[in-house]
Order: structure tokens, then C-alpha cells, then sequence
């Protein structure tokens, strides 16, 4: 454990209040104050450096012994800790950040103000305390922190209640709206569904999705009717006017309105062809 008082330094300048509570050559026990603005109280937490530190993760605990974690709520190293690049005072604040998430708003007890509601208790009391299950939960009860979390449990419970409150409120314009959604949602299917029977029924609209595939239509529709035109024309050739003279006249007629319908199809699809340049 190279230079520990380094890291001592390191974290001094971070939390200011730092204890050295055990100290050997191969390891170090600290105790770490810490001021949390936010929540109004102060945090203490036991920071153990053992033999293999840096190497190995520094181990914080709460003053009962209880591990606190010194990753980060984004941290993406296994437990936080990675010696090429981790910082002991980032891991204690990772700690002292997730000892306050446990506790939240109530402030956690230490050693030293149990130490001192202890102090004020007669011998009797304090053998009674250790003696009689029922004297001591009694006296647990009582203490400032267990009465903060108390009234920070019916508050989380009230709160609790505002909000299901204002949801109840809320729930009728809720229904209204989901009954409005829903009512353009088949509003919409309906629309689609006349849609899609209009493509159906016109195959030119399936067919017309840019300028020029309108264009194509139309040179198209011109080539179908010059087609029908010399299928008729070659049938009316086929009649003998001497013979079939109405025959004859009909096929002309037929013959001089196909000839009109393509005309005035060929007519727009050079007018549109003229408007795209």
C-alpha cells in the first residue's frame, strides 16, 4: 500500500473532515465526514485501505458494519472500481451519494449522537435497556432518527394519496380523450379503407404517382387508340362497298371517331408534355 497519505490528502481535500482511526503498515482505517447540503445533514463513513489498495477497491462502510457501494449510478466497471483510473475520494463520494439515496431526507444516525442519547441515561436505564427486549424498543422508538423516519413515512403516505388524488381527477379527462383518440382512430380506418376502394375502382390513380409516369399514360393511351383505329380501318377494307354498303358506313363512322378520340388524346398529351418544360 505505497504512499497511503496520499490518499489521505486526497481525501481531506474533498471532505475536509478526515479521521485516522487505525493504521499499520498494511492497512488503514479512516473515518470520513461528509456535509450534504441538499438533504441538511452530515454523513459518516468508514473508508478501510487494505494491503492490495490501489489494486484492490477501497472498502466503505457505515458505522454498524454494513458495506456501502462506491459505484456510481452510471458506472460501467464491475463494482466501481478500477485501479488504472478510478479516484479513492470519486469511490467515497459515490458512497456518501448512495448512502444518502437510502436514507433520503432522514438524516442516518452515527456512532457519536448514539453515543450521546446514551450518555444521557441513568445505570438503571441503561442496564434495563440491555436487560428487558420490551425497554429497549421502547427507547428505540423514542430516538430522534426513528421518529424522523416516522414522520417521513407518513409523508411519502400523504403524498402517496395527493397523487392518487389528482389522478382520480384526472381519470374523467382521460376517458374523454381515450374515447376521442379512439373515435379518429376508426375515423381514419374508414377514410382509408374509401381510399383504397377509389385505387381499386380507377387503376389510372394506382398508376399516376409523378409527372412523368402521367406522361406515360397518356403516350400510351394515344398508342391503344392508334391501335383500335387500323384494327378498324383494316376491317373496313375487308367490306365491299357495292355489296355491304351500310356495313361500309358504319366502320367509316367508327373509324372517323376513333380517329377524333385520338386526336384530342394526343392533343393533351402534348400540352401536358409542354407544361413540364
Amino acid at each position: 500500500m505505497p504512499q497511503v497519505q496520499q490518499y489521505i490528502d486526497e481525501l481531506r481535500r474533498r471532505f475536509g473532515n478526515v479521521t485516522v482511526l487505525h493504521q499499520t503498515a498494511s492497512e488503514t482505517f479512516l473515518q470520513v465526514e461528509h456535509v450534504v447540503p441538499e438533504r441538511g445533514y452530515t454523513e459518516v463513513l468508514c473508508v478501510a485501505l487494505g494491503a492490495k489498495f490501489p489494486r484492490a477497491p477501497p472498502i466503505v462502510t457505515y458505522f454498524d458494519g454494513r458495506a456501502i457501494s462506491i459505484a456510481s449510478s452510471d458506472s460501467s466497471t464491475d463494482g466501481g472500481w478500477d485501479s488504472s483510473t478510478s479516484k479513492l475520494a470519486d469511490a467515497v463520494g459515490n458512497a456518501f451519494a448512495n448512502l444518502a439515496d437510502l436514507w433520503g431526507s432522514v438524516a442516518p444516525p452515527s456512532m457519536e449522537s448514539l453515543l450521546a442519547q446514551l450518555g444521557l441515561l441513568s445505570d438503571s436505564m441503561l442496564q434495563d435497556i440491555v436487560s428487558n427486549p420490551n425497554c429497549l424498543e421502547s427507547y428505540a422508538y423514542q430516538l430522534p432518527f426513528f421518529k424522523a423516519i416516522r414522520d417521513a413515512g407518513g409523508q411519502t403516505i400523504d403524498e402517496i394519496e395527493r397523487v392518487a388524488n389528482e389522478n382520480l381527477k384526472l381519470q374523467p379527462v382521460l376517458d374523454q380523450l381515450r374515447d376521442e383518440v379512439e373515435e379518429l382512430q376508426r375515423s381514419l380506418e374508414q377514410n382509408a379503407q374509401s381510399v383504397q376502394k377509389v385505387l381499386q375502382s380507377t387503376p389510372l390513380l394506382n398508376s399516376i404517382s409523378s409527372p412523368e409516369n402521367l406522361a406515360k399514360t397518356l403516350a400510351a393511351d394515344v398508342k391503344a387508340l392508334d391501335a383500335q383505329g387500323e384494327e378498324i380501318a383494316r376491317r373496313l377494307l375487308q367490306v365491299d362497298y357495292a355489296t355491304d354498303r351500310r356495313r361500309f358506313d358504319e366502320l367509316l363512322e367508327e373509324y372517323r371517331q376513333k380517329a377524333k378520340e385520338r386526336h384530342v388524346m394526343d392533343l393533351k398529351r402534348r400540352a401536358y408534355c409542354a407544361s413540364l418544360t
